[in-house]
């Protein structure tokens, strides 16, 4: 059985019953009625490894080629992020964030319409996201993770950062039609 909590509007703490026993345990990512209940099919897995101190984000993809997201960390422990970016939702710019390891059977529901990061905060990190669309890189956008305007708080404060999102415009220096929702 799947439980969903309300973090944030449209975004979901996923979790399921965890099965454990001498040889380890099983849990239930996501089922059918998971996906009927959100009106998605997922048409790519995505894994990731991350060293502690390691920002990934804040990534999307504009419309047409959005993406809603299912985030697990199978490896370690991650601080996880989305940040509203639909104009005419009352968070716009806002963040929500959660805690996921892999010692437990959550997952965070991000949907279209929210960026996404995350930051190691173990040694060694390995996070798999189920995505409903393909890669485009001319739909790819990136928001510095470190913009004063949303003002995340990243648990660990020596970060290790890409030059892409190093690099990336803080939230106020984009214009309408680079956000599109």
């Amino acid at each position: 059985m799947i439980n969903q909590k309300v973090l944030f509007d449209g975004i979901y703490a996923i979790s399921g019953t965890i099965f454990t026993d001498e040889r380890g345990y099983f849990y239930e990512k996501y089922n059918h009625q998971f996906l009927i209940d959100k009106n998605v099919s997922f048409v790519q897995e995505n894994i990731s490894k991350s060293k502690k101190g390691t920002i990934r984000g804040l990534h999307w993809q504009s419309e047409p080629n959005a993406q809603d997201k299912l985030v697990t960390c199978i490896v370690g422990e991650i601080y996880d992020v989305a940040v509203d970016l639909r104009k005419s939702s009352e968070t716009f710019g806002q963040y929500c964030g959660l805690v996921l390891n892999e010692f437990e059977n959550s997952s965070l529901w991000i949907p279209k319409g929210f960026a996404h990061g995350f930051q190691a905060l173990t040694s060694e990190c390995i996070i798999s996201y189920s995505v409903s669309g393909d890669f485009s890189k001319n739909a790819s956008k990136t928001i510095n993770p470190l913009c004063p305007t949303i003002g995340i708080d990243w648990p660990i404060k020596d970060i290790i950062l890409s030059d892409n999102d190093s690099k990336a415009l803080n939230l106020t220096e984009l214009s309408n039609q680079e956000i599109f929702f």
